[in-house]
Parts: structure tokens; C-alpha cells; sequence
């Protein structure tokens, strides 16, 4: 009994350190505070649900090109694993692997999927700032 009890404690650790490595990736984390939206810079928050790979591919998108976007957009993660997660996700309309693009002061701009292609996603990302200026 024990022994199932500390196999059952050790896979349940795996997949939380799994998760939360998916999460942070390499390099800066992409946070999951969610109040940050609406305080003065654009942002684009992506509904993400643990353990989808979906969400997970959309993520990994989402980490090749953040560098070039910090400066001028907040990269926010909707957990949908938590309460404020699942509620801001509802308020928005979007599931896993979804985003919105919030404008500085916190309203939605528009609703969208993590494009497939690198180059779409700069291009998406790229119109929505302008239109942000």
C-alpha cells in the first residue's frame, strides 16, 4: 500500500513539474497575472489548459517570438487550471489555445487562435500594435 501510495505522490509531481516547465519554457516565464491587463500596455493573454498539447504548441509559438515583443506588449497565460484563469477565459469567450488582444486600458480588441506559422503570428501581432499606436 505504501509503495502504490509513493508511485501514485511520484507520478502526480512529474506531470505538476511537467506542467509548470511547459509553462515557463526557456528563458522569462510567461506569467499568469492576469491583473497586469488594462494598466497601461497592450497584452495578449492566451487561455492555456495543462497538459493539452494543443495549448502546450500554442505556448511554445508564443515563447519563439516574445522577445521581439516585450517591449511593447504584457504575453499573459489564462490558466485555465484556476478559478481566475477559467473566469477570464468565460468573460472572454476563449478555451485552450485561444488569446485576446487587450488594448492598454483593458478592452478587447479582438479574439483570436495562436497562429500555426511563425511569420502569421508576427504579421497578426505586428497589425494589432499598430493599430494600438
Amino acid at each position: 500500500m505504501l509503495k502504490v501510495l509513493g508511485v501514485s505522490l511520484g507520478v502526480i509531481v512529474a506531470f505538476a513539474a511537467l506542467g509548470y516547465f511547459m509553462i515557463l519554457g526557456v528563458g522569462k516565464p510567461i506569467g499568469s497575472d492576469l491583473s497586469i491587463v488594462g494598466k497601461g500596455r497592450p497584452a495578449l493573454v492566451m487561455a492555456y489548459e495543462n497538459f493539452s498539447p494543443d495549448g502546450g504548441e500554442a505556448l511554445n509559438r508564443l515563447r519563439a517570438i516574445r522577445s521581439d515583443y516585450d517591449a511593447q506588449l504584457d504575453f499573459v497565460i489564462a490558466d485555465l487550471g484556476t478559478p481566475q484563469g477559467r473566469e477570464f477565459a468565460s468573460r472572454h469567450e476563449i478555451g485552450d489555445s485561444q488569446a485576446v488582444f487587450l488594448l492598454p486600458n483593458g478592452e478587447p480588441l479582438q479574439r483570436t487562435v495562436i497562429a500555426h506559422d511563425e511569420q502569421e503570428l508576427r504579421q497578426r501581432l505586428d497589425a494589432k500594435l499598430a493599430a494600438v499606436k
